[in-house]
């Protein structure tokens, strides 16, 4: 899969699961080796912060566990480029492990579809799904129109980008800003082109970590080693930290990345042949955002003059007329007329047949005799007798004398 992906996806990365690789350390390690040493590796994994750290970790627990002949670990040591975090963070990929996408369509899966829905429930759910998803899309552009996010500080850094981004991400910039007031930047080195930072932190309380910021100052740009903004699109706290050395100043247009602006919906996108692509979902939702805030725009300017409210009321009201005077033609004239090309076709849920195999699997007399005594009748204490139905209380024999 890996050189087909490279032959037909040239300009990609093909990153391998890491969720199914830590599934197999359970196969390959034995139950002692895994219950002492798997925690370890998961923290040489996910906690390491450069190539080299994670190399001496790996390197450390094979030797102290003496894991040296396994294949297994060799081979997926050699492919540490496709799925450890660290070597693999350079590519933009917003936050997402690489099995979410999967995950998520198994979560779309077991939101709308059950194993016990009838066909027609099937196909109704299918077709009910996708607009559910429009109708959320929509909610989020509602909120990012008409809400205004929460301001923490008084930063033009964060008045600006409360304007530009959408309210999920605007608060995970916040929150990088926040933490930015609390990191104090070192300097290190400084050349005629360059500037040279580290940055400590202690995460929880932990073995502090440090952080390595290059600052170009002919391209005015810092990069970080933790290589956040691009991963995920979000400038880290580590970078708006020496940005604020600068003072109090907007956020430069080279951090700001557009997938994330409140005008990426609205924007024309093009292909690799620079040619425009166009979707009925997207337009939809470009039309509703624009009319929406036309309409805001035009409420809010004829409040304090009854008079253009007046004349604004009569026109919407006009407009909506002729709007449903042309959808009621439309609807009886033109393309398809009720009742007509019908297909009469009466269609029903499959018939059920029997899965193949055996039906039910035979059982011996001593089990037939158990599951009997376990379902077999009341008994009548009166009498000591099974299998009747009746007891002491209701019994006729008993009754009768």
């Amino acid at each position: 899969m890996t050189k087909a992906v490279a032959q037909s996806l040239p300009n990609t990365f093909h990153r391998y699961c890491s969720w199914h690789i830590h599934e197999m350390f359970s196969i390959y390690l034995n139950a002692i080796i895994y219950s002492i040493f798997y925690k370890e590796f998961q923290y040489c994994i996910w906690e390491s912060e450069c190539p080299e750290e994670f190399e001496r970790k790996w390197a450390s627990i094979i030797k102290k566990a003496n894991l040296h002949d396994i294949e297994w670990l060799k081979s997926i040591f050699e492919l540490r480029s496709r799925w450890v975090p660290v070597y693999v963070n350079h590519v933009f990929s917003p936050g997402m492990s690489s099995s979410q996408r999967a995950e998520n369509s198994h979560a779309f899966v077991k939101r709308y579809f059950s194993k016990k829905n009838l066909l027609m429930d099937f196909i109704l759910r299918f077709n009910k799904a996708p607009a559910h998803q429009s109708h959320e899309d929509l909610g989020a552009d509602h909120v990012d129109i008409n809400k205004k996010p929460v301001l923490k500080l008084p930063l033009e850094m964060e008045k600006q980008m409360a304007e530009i981004y959408t309210c999920k991400i605007f608060y995970r910039f916040q929150d990088e800003l926040w933490h930015s007031l609390v990191t104090t930047p070192q300097i290190v080195s400084e050349n005629d082109t360059h500037k040279m930072y580290t940055i400590q932190n202690c995460p929880n309380g932990g073995v502090p970590r440090f952080r390595e910021i290059t600052y170009d100052k002919v391209l005015d740009y810092a990069s970080c080693s933790c290589k956040k903004f691009k991963s995920e699109g979000i400038p880290c706290r580590h970078i708006l930290a020496i940005l604020l050395l600068f003072g109090n100043i907007p956020l430069p247009n080279q951090y700001i990345m557009k997938k994330w602006t409140r005008v990426a919906k609205s924007q024309i996108i093009y292909d690799k042949e620079d040619l425009e692509i166009t979707g009925k979902g997207g337009s939809m939702l470009t039309w509703r955002s624009k009319l929406q805030k036309l309409f805001l725009e035009l409420v809010d300017n004829i409040m304090s003059n009854e008079e253009a409210a007046v004349i604004v009321n009569d026109a919407l009201q006009s407009l909506v007329d002729k709007f449903k005077s042309v959808a009621g033609s439309t609807k009886s004239g033109g393309i398809f007329e009720k009742g007509s090309n019908v297909n009469d076709t009466i269609l029903k849920d499959p018939s059920q047949v029997r899965a193949k195999g055996c039906e039910r699997r035979l059982k011996g007399g001593k089990e037939k005799a158990t599951n009997a005594a376990k379902y077999r009748g009341r008994r009548c204490n009166g009498r000591g007798k099974i299998d009747q139905a009746h007891n002491k209380r209701n019994c006729p024999v008993l009754n009768n004398r």
